[in-house]
């Protein structure tokens, strides 16, 4: 409805929409004014970044109507720092995951996302990696920059699909890098279970629709008996999780995942 009270026309609702998403973008501004002061003043970075990185992901999807309902937010905390992963269907699933974290977390993003002058900036001034997947020697090099980072505190977020996928594909299969990172680092995963993302934004969308998207944050997965040899089977475990969620949504999460 508009203030006249009379319903708000198509046009109307997709300005009003489109003008959120660039104020919500806009609010990374003074918000990384004021984490520039609190580096400062505290002498400390990382201090600073974690200002922004815990107010300007939840700031822009409340500006763009997005909630979330979350089951598990005890694992957020549980273990860290830690490999969380998100299933991936569009360009909001990851500031909800962001927004989930918030302190002591770095992106892996893939390496296209460095040239983009807003999120490429963002994720290169928190320290972010951009991983080149079709060169295998370049990745591999990048995931032992990402491995130090881990053993320095920070958790590692990563969308384990690589990409994002059609809303209708299910769960794509996993890629390796982000459980050898954990396995190199000795560090937990932590399923982060992301339901309904479709309703927010279609892939490779900027259009928002405003909605609820639910999440389950599994328990930390340890990898300390994990073996190179067992590493399919083990990750085929992982993702049969985010399936089996998907299929059957709990109510609440259960106390263990799956066998380290």
């Amino acid at each position: 409805m508009t203030t006249t009270g009379l319903p708000e026309t198509p046009r109307g609702v997709r300005l009003r929409r489109q003008a959120n998403l660039v104020a919500g973008f806009g609010l990374a501004l003074p918000v990384g004014a004021g984490a520039l002061a609190v580096g400062l003043l505290s002498r400390n970075r990382r201090r600073g970044l974690n200002f922004f990185l815990s107010t300007w992901p939840q700031l822009l999807l409340a500006t763009n109507g997005i909630r979330y309902r979350v089951i598990g937010t005890e694992n957020l905390a549980a273990q860290r720092p830690a490999v969380f992963l998100y299933n991936h269907r569009n360009g909001v699933d990851p500031f909800i995951a962001a927004a989930l974290l918030r302190n002591d977390w770095i992106k892996i993003a893939k390496k296209e996302l460095a040239s983009d002058p807003i999120i490429g900036t963002l994720l290169k001034l928190n320290d972010g990696v951009f991983l080149d997947r079709d060169d295998p020697a370049a990745a591999v090099e990048t995931l032992h920059d990402v491995e130090e980072r881990a053993k320095h505190g920070l958790s590692i977020l990563i969308a384990p699909e690589g990409t994002s996928r059609d809303t209708m594909a299910g769960v794509g299969p996993f890629k390796k890098g982000a459980f050898r990172i954990a396995m190199a680092a000795g560090i937990p995963i932590v399923p982060i279970v992301i339901r309904n993302a479709e309703i927010i934004a279609a892939k490779n969308s900027l259009k928002i629709t405003p909605g609820t998207v639910d999440v389950a944050v599994l328990p930390p997965i340890p990898v300390d008996e994990w073996t190179l040899e067992t590493l399919p089977e083990r990750i085929a475990e992982v993702r049969q999780l985010y399936l089996d969620t998907l299929a059957d949504w709990p109510t609440e999460v259960p106390k263990a995942a799956v066998p380290g």
